[in-house]
């Protein structure tokens, strides 16, 4: 009975020990298993961080155009408008020579020297472009430049010469 219970306790000692065994390498083959799934893992994170800073400077290149599209919208605004002047100046002007070859046609029978009509006509479109330029003209001149308003010198701390006063 005493062999009997020894190789019990030795059979039972043997079946932990193997049991101990086996939860290590279950263990083993599972963190093994692992590994694999774990590169996996940190591979998709990789390729999802690079989508998202793709993602970012797709966004930031397209707020970049929007902007120059804005610009560039800004501009041919004032493009067409500034076309839009000059054809308006342009049927002024049509209109003016018109009037000028009627009236020397007219004026030719009236009497009244040709070129006065014309002089008249232009007159205003000349005062237009004098007017211009004295605006340019002004805006780059430096302030107290001789194009400038222009400003007295104090007076001197001494006295005017033959006042009786000297120093």
């Amino acid at each position: 009975m005493i062999s009997d219970k020894i190789f019990l306790i030795l059979q039972e000692q043997e079946l932990r020990t193997a049991l101990a065994r086996t939860t290590t390498l279950e263990a083993e083959m599972a963190e093994l298993r692992l590994c694999p799934e774990a590169a996996e893992v940190a591979r998709w994170r990789h390729e999802a961080e690079a989508a998202a800073r793709w993602q970012q400077e797709e966004a930031e290149e397209a707020a970049r155009l929007r902007a120059e599209a804005g610009h560039h919208s800004t501009q041919l605004g004032e493009e067409r408008h500034h076309g839009d002047m000059l054809r308006s100046e342009m049927r002024g002007l049509e209109r003016a020579l018109a009037l000028v070859g009627r009236s020397r046609s007219a004026t030719s029978r009236s009497g009244i020297p040709s070129g006065s009509a014309g002089h008249y006509l232009m007159g205003s479109s000349g005062r237009r472009r004098n007017e211009e330029e004295e605006r340019r003209r002004r805006k780059r001149a430096p302030e107290g430049s001789e194009t400038g308003p222009r400003v007295m010198a104090p007076p001197s701390p001494r006295p005017p010469e033959g006042t009786g006063e000297s120093g």
